[in-house]
């Protein structure tokens, strides 16, 4: 059994890695990763399932797959590597304090961080600190295995300047779906009002979930929007139009390309690399 590669979309035009960036998102199945210029011109998109030896050693694995299409693991403007955490916290630039971090997830978070690093990033459109908990072991490795790479929490590119640009014309709330899992996202009047994350066992209790932050945060109105990204499909998708008043894909930030094989491709699927 070997890795399963799902999409492998790439360009023959030639940039300096130094001018470009690298984002990888890890799952517990695989993982995305893209390479675009700093000018957001979209180089590369791949998307890989891991066979059962990968999952044990990721950062082998990707080091490898991306050896194989001749990318380079160092040398970029920026690396990115995107976990998908359930514990964080969002802390004001003014309040945070690094040496505290391990105490704000507590506040938030189940006591135990057997097994986790506690990480962080800040995010200069709210003026916060995202604090957040990864495996240790595989950060590390990738940290060992590709010097300068950053961590990033899936929060931190979700909250980001376009979505909260289009929320001073109608409420919005993005929601991410992973496995078993929702990240959501509501931004009104160009304020960030919720980024948290919820476990639902099916679309049913995502999708409670979801009406439930509506009614709370009075995101009611006719013109609400509410856009969709990650593991979304027709039925999915039929399903929350039902409730919800006018629903949308999302499909990150945009990206020019030379490649016309871009235009197919599934881009809400990969908010992640392509935020």
């Amino acid at each position: 059994m070997s890795n399963q590669v799902t999409t492998f979309i790439t360009t023959d035009k030639k940039v300096a890695y130094n001018e470009t960036r690298l984002s990888i998102c890890l799952r517990a199945d695989g993982f995305s990763f893209s390479v675009a210029t700093m000018e957001s011109e979209l180089l590369t998109v791949g998307d890989v399932l891991f066979d059962e030896v990968s999952k044990n050693n990721p950062v082998k694995a990707v080091k490898e797959m991306l050896a194989e299409w001749n990318i380079s693991t160092f040398g970029h403007k920026q690396m990115r590597l995107i976990v998908e955490s359930n514990q964080f916290a969002w802390i004001p630039e003014h309040l945070y304090n690094s040496e505290q971090d391990r105490q704000y997830l507590a506040l938030v978070s189940a006591p135990s961080f057997e097994g986790l690093g506690i990480y962080h990033i800040k995010v200069p459109i709210i003026n916060s600190y995202l604090v957040f908990s990864a495996p240790y072991n595989i950060v590390t490795s990738f940290k060992v295995g590709m010097p300068g790479i950053d961590v990033y929490c899936q929060h931190a590119l979700l909250v980001n300047e376009m979505l909260m640009s289009r929320s001073t014309q109608h409420p919005v709330m993005l929601m991410n779906i992973r496995d078993r899992v929702g990240d959501y996202v509501a931004f009104y009047n160009g304020q960030l009002l919720l980024s948290n994350s919820f476990s639902g066992e099916n679309e049913e209790e995502l999708l409670y979930h979801g009406i439930d932050l509506m009614k709370q945060l009075h995101l009611e109105t006719p013109d609400m929007e509410l856009t969709m990204c990650g593991n979304v499909n027709r039925d999915i998708y039929a399903l929350f139009q039902r409730f919800f008043p006018n629903v949308t894909l999302y499909n990150g930030i945009p990206f020019d390309y030379q490649n016309p094989a871009f235009h197919n491709l599934h881009t809400y699927k990969y908010p992640l690399i392509l935020s």
